[in-house]
């Protein structure tokens, strides 16, 4: 009878042979809609089933850090890194941006420099840890106390409000990612300048100016702010934003994904989707055209298959209705934002 019993919980796992990849989805999707306790719980279940599933712990880390749970994510981080878990600067970026939110500078400073002891980095990333080196090294200047970021409006925080501005304009991603979770923990009435320059600034990232017009509305701010992106000026009432991920079209194309792609391959799924979410992201508050979930499904999954290493896209092209010039342009503009908006960290557009 124990055998038998056994065999069926056996059975029982065998019957869901794609769970993995669901509660990866799930729980990226959970990430985006901001419901961190969720996330969390998905990619713990997914942990238990995968314990060395790379994206699973980051997605762990990522939970923690908006729960607040910021030492635990530390010791986390810490592990990853130790045990060669995941993207090794990926998850080294993600590790700065906890000590920072701890007001650890030290350990940044000696991180920092045994990685620019240690790798020889390309120039644009070496910029990118010489300016955390500085900041953070600002930061322990003349022996100051550790920084309370509460968001208390008496406090005098222009030093750390002027070296966070300057990490916003660097042109590297990482530092504004990094600089804007530290914005976010100051009051929003001292912080909304950086945040108006930075919205207004051409180089700035494109994906991290939607999330700061998103934080900008969850704290409720009543202004019209100039949006620059891709060459084009905006005037954006933050009030009247919409959510990406709750738009009809948007949630129709990534319907049509997986009714076409789930079945047989969630992997490829969930990466198209993902790139579908970074490319909105991306362009907001342009909308895709044409408005035709079928194409742009097609064409998604064309850029995952190319950026999977798959040929997807042949067997694409010859459906007639769907001229392949016009499909290979799509793809084109997914790949540009995909691989040179926002690099290979999944996680970053959520």
């Amino acid at each position: 009878m124990a055998n038998e019993k056994k065999g069926k919980k056996i059975s029982n796992v065998v019957l869901f042979p794609n769970l993995p990849a669901r509660l990866l989805e799930k729980g990226m999707s959970s990430l985006k809609a901001k419901q961190f306790k969720e996330s969390l719980s998905c990619f713990l279940q997914l942990l238990e089933i995968e314990p060395g599933h790379s994206q699973g712990h980051l997605g762990v880390v990522l939970s923690l850090i908006e729960l607040g749970q910021l030492q635990e994510a530390k010791i986390r981080a810490d592990k990853m890194l130790k045990e060669g878990i995941g993207e090794y600067f990926d998850v080294l970026q993600i590790y700065l941006s906890v000590l920072i939110q701890l007001s650890e500078y030290e350990s940044v400073v000696s991180v920092v420099e045994a990685v620019l002891e240690e790798h020889q980095l390309p120039a644009a990333q070496a910029e990118s840890f010489y300016q955390l080196l500085h900041f953070s090294r600002k930061m322990t200047d003349d022996s100051e106390p550790p920084i309370d970021l509460s968001p208390e409006p008496h406090q005098d925080r222009s030093k750390e409000i002027e070296t966070l501005r300057n990490m916003m304009t660097s042109g590297e991603i990482h530092n504004q990612w990094i600089a804007m979770q530290q914005l976010s923990y100051m009051n929003p009435e001292d912080t909304i300048a950086v945040y108006r320059e930075f919205l207004e600034n051409e180089e700035g990232n494109p994906g991290i100016k939607t999330m700061a017009l998103n934080y900008l509305k969850s704290k409720d701010i009543q202004e019209t702010v100039t949006l620059h992106k891709f060459g084009n000026i905006y005037s954006i009432n933050i009030q009247e934003l919409h959510d990406v991920y709750e738009d009809p079209f948007n949630l129709e194309v990534k319907k049509e994904l997986e009714d076409r792609l789930e079945q047989d391959n969630p992997t490829l799924t969930e990466f198209a989707v993902t790139i579908w979410w970074d490319y909105i992201l991306a362009i907001y508050p342009q909308v895709p055209e044409p408005a035709d979930s079928h194409y742009w499904a097609r064409a998604l999954q064309c850029a995952a298959g190319k950026l999977s290493g798959m040929d997807t896209c042949d067997a694409l092209e010859s459906e007639i209705e769907i001229h392949p010039e016009s499909l290979e342009k799509a793809v084109e503009q997914l790949l540009d934002i995909e691989r040179f908006t926002f690099g290979p960290n999944k996680f970053q557009g959520y």
